[in-house]
């Protein structure tokens, strides 16, 4: 449980694991409900991508979904860079645009830590506070340098 008394669903450990292991979904958000439980929002279908193009397309149907409420995003890269190598990666993004409600803010930034401790060996975290912040360039050539 976080400090901000909010749990996670247990489903989330396990769609994250599926979304590793076997590519369930190319991304997914997670929303708070009634300010106790981080559960599944939406999620993304499934769909390998090789090609920079077609993860940026992914990628905006998923910025395409997002409004001014915080929401916690995994969204797995892949594409192949400039050199031909095959990237693949998955990404913790922590949505909190600037025009949300503070008391929404403050609950989703309490709650970050614990919710991301549920996605075991994650190495890449983004935060957007808004929509020019949430851009896919910016993003993959981070990716592109962890991978």
């Amino acid at each position: 449980m976080s400090m901000s008394g909010i749990e996670v669903d247990p489903e989330i450990p396990t769609l994250f694991n599926e979304m590793k292991l076997r590519s369930t979904h190319k991304w997914a958000t997670f929303k708070i409900e009634n300010k106790k439980k981080v559960i599944k929002d939406v999620t993304g279908d499934p769909k390998k991508t090789e090609s920079f193009e077609d993860d940026k397309e992914c990628f905006m149907e998923l910025k395409g979904k997002l409004t001014n409420e915080p929401r916690y995003i995994l969204y797995d890269f892949g594409f192949t860079n400039k050199e031909g190598r095959k990237i693949n990666k998955m990404a913790f993004i922590f949505w909190c645009p600037d025009d949300s409600k503070i008391g929404d803010k403050m609950i989703y930034a309490s709650t970050k830590d614990t919710i991301k401790k549920s996605f075991s060996g994650i190495g890449l975290e983004f935060q957007a506070n808004d929509a020019g912040d949430f851009d896919y360039d910016t993003f993959s050539a981070e990716v592109e340098k962890k991978a």
